[in-house]
């Protein structure tokens, strides 16, 4: 899996200690499998400064954003670190919304 970040850098075949040491501070970042398919936070600008957290499964008509917040670095980083192992328990950890893209 490659992990793009907000200040342009992409890391390939990426490592859960790549991605501990490489979320903060980012405005943005896609754990991706393939194009169409990935996990994505991006840093809120205003207070309490938490994330939102959305994935796409495949194609737009399968993008999701969790709905249950504030969702703090902790709990991207977990699903972050979920997704990459492949453990597909990340989804039950939230509440997800179908998005209108």
């Amino acid at each position: 899996m490659n992990l793009e970040l907000e200040s342009g850098r992409i890391l390939e075949m990426v490592s859960e200690a790549d991605l501990r040491a490489a979320i903060d501070g980012e405005e943005f970042a896609i754990l991706a499998t393939s194009p169409d398919t990935y996990i994505q936070c991006a840093e809120r600008k205003k207070p309490p400064y938490d994330y939102v957290l959305e994935y796409q499964d495949g194609s737009l008509d399968q993008h999701y954003q969790a709905t249950d917040g504030p969702i703090p670095l902790e709990r991207v980083l977990a699903a972050f670190v979920k997704y990459l192992h492949g453990d597909a328990s990340w989804r039950d950890d939230f509440v997800w919304e179908k998005m209108t893209l």
